[in-house]
């Protein structure tokens, strides 16, 4: 996916191109799903725990769900309220996509 299939409004709140998964020490996997997988990580200065959802760009492509994508970060990252997950932000490389997620222990 070409960066400017991002939505550029997207990528000035939560400037994507601050993270990488190099800030990340990347730990157990928590979850498999059709388009990726989540794994524990650890914000690698604040030693803060997260869940790190990695999405596949070419999977995301194939099914044409792009819009789809777009308007759950979009949703996800406006929600504020107790019972569901907190989205960080996001960040993307050359082939995938990298939600941060709050890391709910337990499920």
């Amino acid at each position: 996916m070409p960066k400017s299939a991002i939505d550029p409004n997207l990528n000035k709140i939560f400037k994507p191109c601050e993270w990488s998964v190099d800030r990340f020490q990347i730990g157990r996997p928590l979850g498999t799903g059709k388009f990726g997988h989540v794994y524990l990580a650890r914000e690698r200065t604040s030693k803060h725990f997260v869940a790190l959802k990695a999405l596949t760009k070419k999977q995301i492509m194939n099914h044409q769900i792009i819009n789809q994508v777009r308007r759950e970060i979009e949703i996800h990252t406006h929600l504020k309220h107790p019972n569901v997950i907190n989205m960080y932000g996001f960040f993307y490389d050359e082939k995938r996509i990298f939600y941060i997620l709050e890391y709910a222990p337990g499920g």
